[in-house]
């Protein structure tokens, strides 16, 4: 599929040089790699933390449009809470080897669009973190650090924290049928000389890593309780459910899908046109909270044998205007959970509507639309024009706990939990 555009891809490659963008550890830096996935084992939706002491591990995978297999190698580097690099060996926080080759891969059978599937888990016996914190997976051609493919995110934690947390209304009466307030109470009982002012919280809505909540002072220690539970901290816009997308099949038209056409160099799949929900009435059903589930209805084996097509999102802007000093973000997991160039959306003037493409794996998908001016943005009304926010809606909060030893040069994971909207678990 598209393999006229895979030549030039590789030019573009070979003369660009990665660099980390400071606090998004999530990057793709080869244009072939497509597909990235970190996620617990058996749990694909998961948010990618491992026990320290825990067998559960993570499955890493990724797909490759090159044409040959590679020689691809991984490591990990332990980062600080705002995903900055710290002063330590690699031996300092692992058992085993700095690097370790890529063994495990499949070649794509069936699919239109040829690729090689990589996987590995982690940790395994070759890699294992020994100090919990925030880290960040490389994975890298030939040995050469240098030569950076892809990096991801994942946290391990040493649980030393209970941390339990409720959803509530928020008390401002102005917000609280649309937006959602997350208390957190934390035990720090088995933290050994514990010290208040080391402690810090970070509270994430859904997948939306690039505008998690970061809180340092409580609001109030009880014995071996610190509780944060101010009015103006941990305060999320509701949002609505998920918007969706069945690309399971590639020849059955789900409800979201117009038309699919279809040549010898792969599939396109033409989207309805999305519209605001902001006013229409809020009802609950089950969605993946910004996620994605790579599957089919056709094959037995999703990670080799799902094909590839090129979707066509649109969505009309009320009276087919465009939005002034405010950019369309196509927002969720498909476009990498952050909002750049590469998740934001075109304005086409001839057909009054914002057009979005990506290459998407035969699988279920969920996304929202964001509005937002990054010049001066404005997180807590994010969906006010797209969405709507509704009080009821169901979502789940990731809560992140920190802890500095005296004298430390990185803060430990010590807590960790994520807990939904309407479980309250």
């Amino acid at each position: 599929m598209y393999k006229p555009f895979i030549g030039f891809l590789m030019v573009l490659i070979l003369f660009t040089k990665p660099v980390l963008a400071q606090g998004n550890p999530d990057q793709i830096f080869d244009l072939a790699i497509h597909t990235v996935l970190v996620h617990p084992i058996g749990n694909p939706t998961g948010i990618p933390v491992i026990g320290l002491n825990d067998g559960s591990p993570l499955l890493i995978s990724f797909d490759d449009f090159k044409a040959s297999y590679q020689n691809y190698y991984y490591a990990i580097e332990l980062v600080n809470e705002n995903w900055e690099s710290v002063p330590l060996s690699p031996f300092d926080y692992t058992r085993g080897f700095s690097q370790n080759k890529i063994t495990n891969f499949s070649t794509s059978s069936i699919a239109i669009q040829s690729y090689y599937h990589y996987e590995l888990n982690l940790p395994n016996e070759n890699c294992r973190p020994t100090k919990s914190g925030n880290y960040i997976l490389k994975v890298f051609k030939d040995g050469n650090q240098n030569d950076l493919i892809f990096t991801s995110r994942f946290y391990v934690t040493e649980g030393t924290a209970n941390v339990y947390a409720t959803v509530q209304e928020p008390f401002d009466g102005s917000i609280s049928q649309t937006h959602q307030k997350v208390q957190v109470n934390v035990g720090v009982k088995k933290i050994n000389y514990f010290q208040p002012g080391q402690l810090s919280i970070q509270v994430i809505q859904n997948t939306r890593y690039q505008d998690v909540i970061k809180v340092k002072e409580p609001s109030f220690i009880r014995g071996n309780n610190v509780e944060y539970n101010s009015e103006r901290d941990l305060i999320f816009p509701a949002g609505k459910e998920f918007r969706w997308l069945d690309l399971q099949s590639l020849r059955l038209q789900t409800d979201r899908i117009f038309k699919f056409e279809n040549t010898d160099k792969g599939t396109t799949a033409i989207l309805k046109p999305d519209l605001s929900r902001s006013n229409t009435a809020y009802y609950t059903f089950k969605d993946l909270n910004g996620s994605f589930v790579i599957s089919n209805t056709e094959s037995l084996q999703s990670e080799n044998q799902n094909d590839y097509a090129m979707v066509h999102f649109a969505y009309i802007p009320k009276d087919g205007i465009p939005y002034m000093g405010e950019t369309l973000y196509l927002s969720g997991a498909l476009t990498g959970n952050i909002l750049n160039k590469e998740s934001s959306m075109q304005f086409n003037p001839k057909k009054g509507l914002y057009e979005k493409s990506l290459l998407l794996k035969q699988g279920y998908y969920s996304y929202q639309y964001i509005l937002r001016d990054l010049n001066s943005p404005q997180p807590q009304q994010d969906f006010m024009e797209t969405e709507g926010d509704h009080w009821e809606t169901e979502n789940n909060y990731t809560i992140l706990v920190y802890y500095t030893q005296a004298g430390a040069q990185y803060p430990s994971l010590v807590g960790f939990s994520t807990i939904n909207s309407k479980q309250q678990w």
